[in-house]
């Protein structure tokens, strides 16, 4: 029978390749290192390193074997670490990263219940376009991310926040303002003020091609990398802005939102985190959004 510590020797040495440092880093002798290995070697019947008086060196076998119990033994120290504390007794730093689409919507309520629920973690909140969210989770510089998706990664985990339609955004003092809802016609010869499509791929893609379709693509009067500027635009200028918000956003005085009934246009907002993790405070957090969203109907 092959045990947890044997996994941790043979991950150690597939790791050095080299029976002394890996005997080292593990505290036992090399004898005792030969054992663990040689009783994995007799259980799967195979050789796992070549073996010279210079080196070692893990076969094809050793690799794919480490490659599965690597990720056998993170789930192993994550399940141990999240039973070992309750959510109010986790504490320490946590970065969050946070797409800016994703603040335009359910992400105050995310806020307010993260803070309730782990009251001694020190989050920390970077803001930045959703592809920044994604490899930065992925490479481990975050510890989860809220962003624009969906996100086919094999080594994130994903799950589905909201669903966000595209609406228009005008002042109140705007001739449309009065309808209740708008169509497309509506916002022919109108011009528009949009988030830059440089900047926000994940917004002006989908809108873009429909625009150009629509022949629309020139009403674009004015375009800038900030969305705080897109709405003081508005504003200032009785344009018409259109941009994924959810219906509770918090927009500034004077401004409305209005849906557009024949848009087909909407972003999914995900929440994401790297599979690998073992830190508690990301697998506690991992539950508590699976509580809240995963069986919550799709919003819009």
């Amino acid at each position: 029978m092959i045990n947890i510590k044997d996994i941790y020797a043979f991950l150690e040495l597939v790791e050095q390749c080299n029976f002394n440092v890996a005997a080292e880093n593990l505290h036992i002798t090399q004898s005792g290192l030969s054992r663990k290995i040689n009783a994995i070697e007799e259980r799967v019947n195979q050789r796992l390193f070549e073996r010279t008086t210079r080196s070692v060196r893990p076969t094809w076998a050793a690799l794919r074997l480490a490659r599965h119990w690597s990720e056998a033994v993170s789930h192993y120290q994550a399940g141990l670490a999240e039973i070992s504390a309750s959510d109010h007794d986790l504490a320490g730093p946590f970065l969050i990263g946070l797409s800016a689409t994703s603040r335009h919507g359910e992400w105050q309520q995310m806020s307010d219940m993260l803070t309730k629920t782990f009251p001694s973690v020190n989050a920390r909140i970077e803001t930045m376009p959703s592809q920044d969210v994604m490899f930065y989770v992925r490479n481990g510089d975050l510890d989860v991310g809220f962003c624009g998706g969906p996100i086919v990664e094999d080594s994130l985990g994903m799950i589905r926040i909201e669903q966000i339609r595209y609406r228009a955004l005008l002042s109140d003092n705007h001739p449309l303002a009065s309808r209740r809802s708008l169509t497309i016609d509506d916002l022919r010869g109108v011009p528009l003020s949009l988030v830059s499509a440089k900047t926000w791929p994940i917004v002006r893609d989908n809108l873009d091609a429909l625009l150009k379709q629509q022949g629309m693509f020139s009403a674009i009067a004015y375009e800038t990398n900030s969305f705080e500027m897109v709405l003081k635009d508005i504003v200032d200028n009785n344009r018409i802005g259109i941009h994924p918000v959810a219906k509770n956003y918090l927009l500034p005085r004077g401004l409305m939102l209005s849906d557009i009934d024949d848009l087909p246009l909407a972003l999914e907002n995900v929440f994401i985190w790297r599979k690998s993790t073992t830190s508690p405070i990301t697998r506690s957090m991992v539950n508590m959004v699976k509580r809240h969203f995963s069986e919550a109907e799709p919003k819009s």
